[in-house]
C-alpha cells in the first residue's frame, strides 16, 4: 500500500473507519486514483475513486450529480443501467487535507482499450461496435432526461461491465493477475479488471457498457461553471471557438465523434497541432468547414478573430489545395465504411450522422430522436 500512502497521504490501509480495504489499483487519472477494495461490512468488492486534495470542489460536485441520479424517481430503462451508480461516498481526512471517496461497482476495460487490439486492416466486429454505440446513446439520453450534461464524453469514459460475479473470486487471485491474466510485477501499478466480454461478429448479447466520470458534469444548478472537459477530438464547434454558453448539445456532438470513431476505427476530426491550442483550434475549424461547409454567422461573428480566417460567407479565406482537403461528411463516411455495413445501412448511417454534425447547437437532434432513427432501430444484418 506504499503507493496509496505516497499519493494520498493516508497513513492507513483501510478507509471509512476500517470498513473498506483497498488492495489493488485499477485506475489512475489526473485528479484521482481508483482502487479495488473489499467492503468488509457487506462482504463485497467495490471500486473506490479517491480524489486528490487539490480537486476537492469538482469531486463534491460529482457526488452531488451522482446523488441526483441515484435519488431520481425516473426509472428509465435501459439508459439508467448504462450510467455509473453511486453506492456510497465519504470524505477521508489525511495530513495534507481531505479526499472525496466515491464508491461504485467494479468495472472492466475502457472501450478504447478493448478496441486497441484491432486496426483498419483487421477491424473490430461491426456488431460489437454498433452495440456499444447504441448503449452509449441510451446512457447519454438518460443523463439528458435528468437535465445532466456529461461534459467529458469520450471513449475513455465508456467502460465494459464485468460479465461475471466478481464477489465469487478470491482476493489473492484478483490481486495477482491483470486483465490479460499475467502476473503483476507491482501490485500498486494500475491494472484494469478483466471484464471477459466476448468480442464476436455473431453475438453481442454479453456486451454491456457503463458511462463513468461525472466530474465535469453540470446540472441547471451549476451550469454557469462551464467546466466541460471534452478532449480535442470530441469538441463541438462552439467549444473550439469558445462561443458560449456550452449546453448539452455539445454532448451530442461528442457522442457523434465517438460513434464515428468506434464504427469506422478513425477519428472524424483529428488536428495535428496537439501541443499548441491556438493552432489546434484553427486546424479543427478548417476541418469543420471542409466537412460541413460554411460557418453560420451566429458562430462566425462571435468568434474572437473570424476575419483573419473566414470570409463573410463563413468559408475559408485560405483553403488547402484540393488534394489536401478533408472530404465532406457523407463522402468521408463512404470512404471509411466498415466491412460489416451494407449499402442500405450506410445510407441510413449517413443520414443519422447528418442530424448530429451541425454547426448550430440547437439544430442537433436530441438523443430521443437519434434513438428513434432508422439506423438505431433496425437490424440490417
Amino acid at each position: 500500500m506504499q503507493n496509496l500512502k505516497d499519493k494520498l497521504h493516508l497513513m492507513r490501509d483501510t478507509l471509512k473507519a476500517g470498513r473498506d480495504r483497498p488492495f489493488r489499483k485499477i485506475g489512475e487519472g489526473q485528479f484521482s486514483t481508483v482502487w479495488l477494495a473489499r467492503d468488509t461490512e457487506r462482504n463485497r468488492y467495490v471500486a473506490i475513486k479517491i480524489g486528490f486534495t487539490w480537486f476537492l470542489k469538482s469531486q463534491v460536485d460529482e457526488v452531488s450529480v451522482m446523488k441526483l441520479l441515484r435519488d431520481s424517481s425516473v426509472n428509465e430503462q435501459p439508459g439508467k443501467n448504462h450510467v455509473v451508480k453511486l453506492l456510497d461516498d465519504f470524505v477521508q481526512d489525511g495530513p495534507n487535507g481531505s479526499h472525496v471517496c466515491i464508491v461504485t461497482k467494479p468495472l472492466g476495460r475502457q472501450v478504447e482499450m478493448a478496441l486497441s487490439d484491432f486496426d483498419l486492416e483487421s477491424p473490430a466486429p461491426y456488431l460489437f461496435c454498433r452495440t456499444i454505440c447504441i448503449q452509449a446513446l441510451h446512457a447519454l439520453g438518460y443523463l439528458h432526461r435528468q437535465r445532466v450534461m456529461h461534459g467529458d464524453f469520450h471513449p475513455g469514459n465508456i467502460l465494459l461491465a464485468l460479465t461475471y460475479e466478481i464477489d465469487s473470486q478470491t482476493e489473492a487471485l484478483i490481486k495477482a493477475h491483470n486483465q490479460r491474466g499475467n502476473d503483476l510485477n507491482d501490485p500498486d501499478d494500475p491494472y484494469t479488471l478483466d471484464d471477459q466480454t466476448l468480442i464476436s461478429a455473431e453475438d453481442s448479447s454479453n456486451v454491456h457498457i457503463v458511462l463513468v466520470d461525472l466530474g465535469a458534469s453540470t446540472t441547471p444548478a451549476n451550469t454557469p461553471n462551464n467546466k466541460f472537459a471534452y478532449p480535442i477530438l470530441y469538441r463541438a464547434p462552439e467549444v473550439v471557438m469558445d462561443v458560449g454558453p456550452i449546453t448539452a448539445k455539445a454532448d451530442i456532438w461528442a457522442i457523434g465523434c465517438v460513434i464515428f470513431r468506434i464504427i469506422t476505427g478513425i477519428p472524424l476530426f483529428a488536428p495535428e497541432c496537439w501541443g499548441n491550442t491556438d493552432e489546434a483550434n484553427l486546424e479543427q475549424i478548417v476541418g469543420l468547414v471542409e466537412r460541413l461547409g460554411s460557418v453560420p454567422d451566429s458562430l462566425r461573428t462571435a468568434w474572437l478573430d473570424p476575419d483573419s480566417h473566414l470570409t463573410s460567407d463563413g468559408l475559408l479565406k485560405n483553403p488547402y489545395p484540393e488534394y489536401e482537403r478533408g472530404l465532406p461528411l457523407d463522402e468521408a463516411i463512404w470512404e471509411v465504411k466498415p466491412s460489416g455495413m451494407g449499402e442500405d445501412e450506410l445510407v441510413a448511417f449517413i443520414d443519422f450522422m447528418s442530424l448530429i454534425f451541425l454547426f448550430e447547437p440547437a439544430e442537433r437532434s436530441p438523443t430521443e430522436e437519434l434513438l428513434q432513427h432508422r439506423w438505431a432501430q433496425e437490424r440490417f444484418f
